[in-house]
């Protein structure tokens, strides 16, 4: 899996960490559905705890302690086999430890649930993208980024942007990162797309400009590397020398790292 993949799961298992507090409130609160009654006090609420391990089984995905990720996942699947959260949780799961055909079935799951949440249409948009079923992948997407009450929209407007980038379409990649980044001017995995696409045009001061507002948010190995090439080709040398530094003090074992000193006289 690619690092800019990895970083599409990160923040869909983000999006269902929120959701997944937000039906546990609504649970307690008794108003998540007509077959949801409030326990008597003292009887065990497995929808409650479905939630809940849910919330537990995704941190421990974002942690990559798959182990204890499962365990949780299963427990939430015992107490509520009828949770889409549930089987969404178990889609990205089963996606991160590449078996496919599991997460497949659990994400074809949970949209059987509620075929119009539009988390679960983009992550299993994401999940086909990753498998490079992008048509199939792109449908899901404008389903999501159809329903209006979509919060997260700017994540779907990237992921479509990702999967033409895989296709090498460019200026489509292009529009959805900007449309992606019109609804959230901080999304760093636009941010950081934009100016690679930037600096293959040869436009150095866009990238820049892209890239200083990725750095408002962190900086990586990536993003120093892809500023310090931008900085030599605007010859500005104190720049290079910032990501120079920034490289070798903050990065030194990264591939960027790598690359820059393999090719160090070239920047000098």
């Amino acid at each position: 899996m690619t690092r800019t993949l990895a970083k599409i799961i990160t923040v869909l298992i983000t999006i269902l960490l929120v959701s997944a507090c937000e039906t546990t409130r609504q649970t307690e609160r008794g108003n998540i559905g007509a077959t949801t009654s409030v326990p008597a006090k003292g009887d065990f609420d497995k929808i409650k705890a479905a939630e809940k391990r849910v919330g537990m089984g995704l941190t421990y995905i974002n942690a990559q302690n798959f182990h204890r990720a499962k365990y949780h996942l299963d427990k939430a699947l015992n107490y509520n086999p009828r949770s889409g959260n549930v089987h969404y949780a178990l889609g990205i799961y089963f996606q991160r430890v590449r078996e496919f055909d599991k997460s497949e079935e659990h994400f074809k799951k949970a949209l059987k649930i509620d075929e119009k949440r539009p988390e679960y249409l983009n992550a299993f948009g994401a999940f086909l993208c990753e498998k490079g079923e992008y048509k199939k992948a792109d449908k899901l997407f404008m389903r999501a980024i159809d329903i209006p009450t979509y919060t997260d929209v700017a994540s779907a407007f990237y992921n479509v942007g990702f999967c033409a980038l895989k296709q090498n379409n460019i200026e489509r990649a292009a529009e959805y990162f900007r449309k992606s980044l019109n609804r959230d001017s901080r999304r760093p995995d636009a941010l950081i797309e934009m100016a690679k696409i930037e600096f293959d045009k040869k436009r150095y001061e866009r990238t820049m400009a892209y890239v200083k507002r990725f750095e408002q948010t962190k900086t990586t190995a990536e993003s120093a590397w892809l500023g310090l090439k931008a900085a030599y080709q605007l010859k500005d040398r104190d720049a290079v020398g910032r990501y120079e530094t920034i490289l070798k003090e903050r990065f030194p074992d990264s591939e960027e790292t790598a690359e820059y000193l393999d090719s160090k006289q070239q920047w000098m």
